[in-house]
């Protein structure tokens, strides 16, 4: 399925068997890794197309994927991630990676092959995967009232993480409800510098 618009592109795609949405925007990308799949995490995931939106007005292309199935543990979904990841950088002179949740440890295994990666509610471990760390450019979101990750895990895992880090507090639960804008412009954002 393909729809046009004006100077824009948005497509479904299958990136060696792993389908997404890749919206061709800009000459700078950026790779979106949705939430647990186990728990309904989709690259329809609510605050991922907001971030999505948000990169897309400041020029940015952007590929959101699902991980495919079955579950495999986590790191069959970072093979996921690797392959979307290689796709972009085949395409884009600058390549960034974000996560949220599951999705942040997922990034943080693929960030070494990005530019700046970005990770919202950072996670330790979960399943087969743990949260790695890269010397590329990172930001950090953190929700203070985080009822899935602790704040004090969250910035357990920044502190342990090298530089070049930044961090911010957002005063919200692990759902960014009525944050999601303020969420969205963070992310781009930062990308947006990173880039430049």
């Amino acid at each position: 399925m393909l729809k046009c618009y004006i100077g824009e592109l948005m497509a479904e795609v299958l990136v060696d068997n792993v389908k997404a949405i890749y919206e061709v925007r800009g000459k700078n990308a950026v790779l979106l890794c949705a939430p647990h799949p186990l728990f309904g995490g989709s690259m329809y995931d609510i605050r991922l197309e907001r971030i999505s939106k948000e990169l897309t007005r400041k020029n940015f292309s952007v590929l959101r994927f699902d991980y495919s199935k079955p579950y495999r543990g986590g790191s069959g979904e970072v093979e996921d991630a690797k392959k979307c990841l290689a796709y972009l950088k085949s395409r884009h002179d600058f390549v960034g990676v974000a996560g949220y949740s599951f999705g942040s440890i997922v990034a943080s295994n693929v960030a070494e092959y990005s530019n700046a990666a970005c990770y919202i509610s950072p996670l330790p471990s979960i399943d087969l995967i743990e949260f790695a760390d890269v010397r590329v450019p990172k930001l950090f979101v953190i929700a203070m009232k985080d009822q899935v990750v602790s704040q004090d895990v969250a910035l357990e895992i920044y502190e342990r993480s090298s530089d070049p880090k930044e961090m911010v507090k957002l005063d919200t639960d692990h759902f960014y409800f009525g944050k999601f804008d303020v969420l969205a412009k963070t992310v781009a954002d930062f990308f947006l510098r990173q880039s430049q």
